[in-house]
């Protein structure tokens, strides 16, 4: 099991990055801390396999605190979760041998690639003594593949605890909707909770049929909105 540390500030930010690193398989979180002083202090109890590090924390940036890290001689691999995107940022970052940089907001899917990078690059550097120029290349040079790219001819199973009345009716739902959506827009016209509707939105979202992005408000916490992948019919059929 791949024990991970979350570094970010923001309270719900750091609840959906939590929920993502659930729903991947063989990953639990071990600490979700939003200062660094308390990243040296949960270092102290447990080392994670991987930190997902915000770049603008309280106190001390997530760059300083990389350095720091380096400087000190932890290997411990790095994703950068931030709304950073200046190339200077980017770089340093890099410089500092991050595994991957995600700019907010991101989908699932573009996490889950990041996550999937990571396991390359563990399985390289802690199960082999010596690689070989293609087994490298899979590390360095990733195939440039669609994210959102499926399986086209296999229905995924309903995930436990769903089911197909129940999708039916949040498919129709979403072909009522005319823009991006929320959970609350797809439950408040069906009358059912948010939390069930989440589950079978993220289940469309992991099939490929909608893709999902954090949006951020001027006041308040940010909410995951949801859009429909064009020409993505196919996936839904047999649900429908």
């Amino acid at each position: 099991m791949m024990k991970v540390m979350i570094v970010e500030d923001d309270p719900m930010v750091a609840t959906i990055n939590q929920q993502y690193i659930e729903r991947s398989e063989g990953f639990h979180t071990i600490a979700a801390v939003g200062t660094i002083t308390e990243v040296w202090e949960a270092l102290t109890m447990d080392i994670p396999n991987l930190i997902l590090l915000d770049v603008y924390l309280p106190g001390q940036t997530g760059l300083e605190f990389l350095q720091e890290l380096r400087q000190k001689q932890y290997s411990i691999p790095v994703i950068m979760i931030t709304a950073a995107d200046d190339i200077g940022t980017i770089k340093t970052s890099l410089e500092y041998g991050v595994i991957d940089f995600l700019i907010k907001p991101f989908t699932y899917q573009r996490f889950k690639v990041a996550i999937d990078n990571f396991m390359q690059y563990h399985k390289l550097t802690t199960s082999m003594e010596k690689t070989d120029q293609e087994t490298l290349d899979q590390l360095l040079i990733k195939e440039k593949t669609p994210i959102s790219s499926r399986n086209n001819n296999v229905l995924t199973p309903l995930p436990k605890g769903l089911s197909k009345l129940t999708l039916k009716k949040v498919l129709q739902a979403i072909e009522k909707q005319t823009h991006a959506f929320s959970t609350e827009d797809i439950a408040s016209s069906i009358d059912l909770s948010r939390i069930s509707t989440r589950k079978y939105l993220q289940h469309l979202n992991d099939i490929g049929f909608l893709e999902s992005e954090l949006k951020y408000l001027s006041v308040g916490r940010p909410i995951m909105i949801y859009h429909v992948v064009p020409n993505k019919e196919h996936l839904i059929v047999d649900y429908k």
